[in-house]
C-alpha cells in the first residue's frame, strides 16, 4: 500500500503562485484532500496553477469546510504549450467525457462542443467537462487546465472562421490517404480538428466545411471509428507530426 508520504497528489488552484503564499483550498478540491485522499497536517503534494510552475506545498490546516496549504519551493517551471483546438460534437451516453479525458492527457489547448445537424445530444454540462479536463491534466502531470468554451452551431464555426486557421476534417467519405503525409502540412501552431457525430455530417456541411480555406480533409482509414476513438486518433498524429508528443523531454 503506498505511503502518504510517497503518492503524488497534484493539484489545480487559480490563484497566485509563490514562496509561502498559503492557499485556502474550498468546494470539491477540499472534499477531494479531505475526504476522498485524506491529507494529514504536514503533508506534502504539488499545486499548479497554468501560469507560475509547479510548486511543492505542505497541508497547514484541515478543517471542515476549508484546508490551508503552503506552497514551499518552485519544482517545475511553467512549460509553454503550442495551441491546440478540438471542436466535437456531443456524444451518446457522454462518450464525449472520454474525448476530454484522453485527449487533455495528448496535450490539446482548447474544447468547443459543436452542434451539428446530426447532433443527438445539443445540451452539455460546461462546468463538468471542465472538472473532467482538471481531473485528467492533475493525474497525467500536465501544467495547465484546457479552455473549455460554450457549445455552438457548425454554422457559427465556419463563419467566425480564420483563414490564417489550419482546419483538420476528419471525414469518413475522403478517399484513404496517408494520414500522417496528409498532416506534415499542417505544420502551424494554430491548428484545429473537428470531429462529428455518431451519424456524421450531412452532404450541406460537408460542402460547406470543404469551402473554407486551409482545410485538411482527412480520412482514418477504412475502418469505421466511433467518433471518441477518431478523436484520439487524429489527436496522436497531430502531436507526432507537429512534434510535441516528445516536446518536454530534454
Amino acid at each position: 500500500m503506498q505511503s502518504k508520504q510517497s503518492r503524488k497528489i497534484r493539484l489545480y488552484q487559480n490563484c497566485k503562485l509563490q514562496k509561502n503564499v498559503v492557499v485556502k483550498v474550498i468546494g470539491d478540491d477540499h472534499h477531494y484532500l479531505k475526504n476522498v485522499m485524506r491529507v494529514a497536517v504536514n503533508e506534502e503534494l504539488l499545486i499548479f496553477n497554468g501560469i507560475d510552475g509547479e510548486w511543492s506545498s505542505r497541508v497547514l490546516v484541515v478543517k471542515k469546510d476549508y484546508i490551508e496549504i503552503e506552497a514551499i519551493s518552485c519544482t517545475r517551471f511553467q512549460i509553454h504549450y503550442d495551441e491546440m483546438h478540438c471542436y466535437f460534437s456531443p456524444l451518446n451516453a457522454n462518450r464525449h467525457n472520454y474525448i476530454i479525458e484522453k485527449l487533455t492527457e495528448l496535450g490539446i489547448s482548447t474544447f468547443t462542443p459543436i452542434i451539428t445537424e446530426f447532433s443527438n445530444v445539443r445540451k452539455v454540462s460546461q462546468d463538468k467537462l471542465h472538472a473532467r479536463a482538471k481531473e485528467a491534466a492533475e493525474q497525467c502531470g500536465l501544467m495547465r487546465i484546457p479552455i473549455i468554451n460554450n457549445a455552438i452551431s457548425l454554422d457559427e464555426l465556419l463563419n467566425d472562421w480564420s483563414d490564417d486557421s489550419i482546419l483538420v476534417f476528419c471525414d469518413e467519405k475522403s478517399n484513404p490517404k496517408n494520414p500522417i503525409n496528409e498532416l506534415s502540412r499542417a505544420k502551424e501552431l494554430n491548428i484545429s480538428f473537428l470531429i462529428g457525430p455518431e451519424g456524421g455530417f450531412s452532404d450541406k456541411e460537408r460542402y460547406n466545411v470543404l469551402e473554407l480555406q486551409n482545410v485538411i480533409r482527412l480520412s482514418l482509414g477504412s475502418r469505421v471509428l466511433r467518433a471518441d476513438t477518431a478523436a484520439i486518433v487524429v489527436a496522436s498524429f497531430l502531436q507526432v507530426t507537429n512534434g510535441q508528443l516528445f516536446s518536454e523531454i530534454k
